[in-house]
């Protein structure tokens, strides 16, 4: 089968099976035949690509139609099992966790105040700028990318430090 029209029999003769095997799975009409529609675009694709050697219709359809099935079936398993495991309500924040986690952003902040300015500068451009990154950093500093990279890893090193220190 190597042309459109000979596709477009194949479809209407086997399509309702194709549908049928899918639906049979507990899919919903309507994602049934968009599955059904997907099976077929793809090997329509592969037959284009010559990746199917040989194409036994209605089998062919029908594996490839309850492969996407089963995919779709799993992904929305796993979605279920997610949202199981997420509690309605956000679990309220105690003072005691704000408060340390301000106290840490207070050592971070004494920490990189202690940096050069340089250090600083990169810091800010790659991590508090929207969509910074070292090459930018690098180019606004006049500096070279290994430079930057350099730079950030000692800085980052310094302020795991300050972290460490009063935990």
């Amino acid at each position: 089968m190597t042309d459109q029209p000979a596709w477009d029999t194949a479809i209407r003769r086997h399509d309702r099976q194709v549908y049928l095997s899918v639906l049979a799975l507990g899919l919903a009409p309507d994602r049934a035949r968009e599955i059904a529609q997907a099976a077929w675009t793809r090997l329509i694709e592969q037959q284009a690509k010559g990746a199917l050697a040989d194409i036994e219709l209605p089998g062919l359809a029908i594996r490839q139609a309850r492969f996407l099935a089963f995919n779709e079936l799993k992904r929305g398993k796993l979605e279920a099992r997610t949202l199981a495991a997420v509690p309605d309500q956000p679990p309220a924040p105690d003072a005691e966790r704000i408060a340390a986690g301000r106290e840490e952003i207070d050592r971070v902040i004494a920490a990189l105040a202690t940096c050069s300015a340089t250090a600083r500068k990169a810091f800010r451009i790659v991590y508090a700028t929207p969509g910074g990154n070292a090459a930018i950093a690098a180019k606004e500093l006049g500096l070279s990318l290994q430079r930057v990279r350099q730079i950030l890893c000692e800085t980052r090193a310094h302020l795991r430090r300050a972290l460490e220190v009063t935990r």
